[in-house]
C-alpha cells in the first residue's frame, strides 16, 4: 500500500450499537464525495446510544457501516478493499507457519508502536475495565497468568487503546508499574485509536475477548 492510496479504514468502535464505523483515509474532492454521500452519515455525539461513553476512536464526522463499505469502494474505484485485506489475513491463518509468522511480526510492530509512541499515565486496571469498550486477552494469557504476575491485555477505552503487561510477579520490578492492580500492578502504554493498530491487535489476539475473573 502506498502512502497516498485511497482506502476505507475504521474510524471508531462503538460497543453499544454500531460496532465498527468506517471512513475514508484522506479527503477527496467534493464532487467525488457527493457520489458516496448517500452511504455515509455525519455522526454526532447525539447519534450514539450512550453519547460517546462506549466509543473508542473518532466517532464524529462522515462514517458508514461495514455493510456499506463495498458500495463506497466500488463507486470510488478503490482497489485495496476491506474484503481483500481481511481475506489476506484469513488465508495466512489457514497455514500454521504463516499464521505464527504474521502474529509474531504484528506483535513486534505493536510493541514498537506502544513503547516508542505511547504515553504512560497513572491509571488503575479496574477503572480501565469499567470504562472499556472491549478487552482482548491474547491466548488467554492474562486469564491464566493473572495470579502469577503474567499475561497481557489490549484494552479499548473512550480515551485510547491500552497495552497492558502484567508485572506483579515475585521477582518483578514493580517500580516500573503505572497501572494499579490488587496483585501489584502492570506496565501500561496508551495510544490514540488508529486503524492499523486496531488491525494488528486483532491479528495478535485473534479477537479473543477477556473471560477471566472480573477486573473491577
Amino acid at each position: 500500500m502506498t502512502q497516498n492510496e485511497l482506502r476505507m479504514e475504521t474510524k471508531c468502535y462503538d460497543a453499544s450499537e454500531y460496532g465498527y464505523l468506517y471512513g475514508l483515509n484522506q479527503k477527496i474532492p467534493d464532487e467525488e464525495f457527493e457520489k458516496v454521500k448517500m452511504y455515509m452519515k455525519d455522526f454526532r455525539r447525539k447519534d450514539f446510544a450512550d453519547g460517546i461513553i462506549k466509543v473508542t476512536g473518532r466517532p464524529e464526522g462522515y462514517r458508514c457501516l461495514e455493510k456499506d463499505v463495498p458500495k463506497v469502494e466500488e463507486i470510488l474505484g478503490i482497489k485495496n478493499t476491506l474484503e481483500k485485506r481481511k481475506n489476506k489475513i484469513t488465508e495466512a491463518f489457514k497455514n500454521p507457519v504463516e499464521k505464527r509468522k504474521l502474529k509474531d511480526q504484528s506483535m513486534t510492530w505493536l510493541e514498537a508502536l506502544f513503547t516508542r509512541g505511547g504515553t504512560q499515565p497513572e491509571q488503575s486496571l479496574s477503572r480501565l475495565a469499567i470504562h472499556s469498550t472491549k478487552i482482548y486477552d491474547p491466548d488467554n494469557s492474562f486469564k491464566h497468568g493473572k495470579k502469577y504476575g503474567k499475561g497481557s491485555l489490549f484494552i479499548y477505552t473512550p480515551h485510547g487503546m491500552w497495552y497492558i503487561i502484567n508485572n506483579s510477579g515475585s521477582y518483578s520490578d514493580k517500580s516500573k508499574n503505572n497501572v494499579q492492580t490488587p496483585e501489584g500492578g502492570c506496565v501500561g502504554y496508551r495510544l490514540m485509536y488508529d486503524d492499523n493498530v486496531d488491525t494488528l491487535i486483532r491479528i495478535v489476539s485473534e479477537e479473543n475477548e477477556y473471560s477471566g475473573e472480573k477486573l473491577y
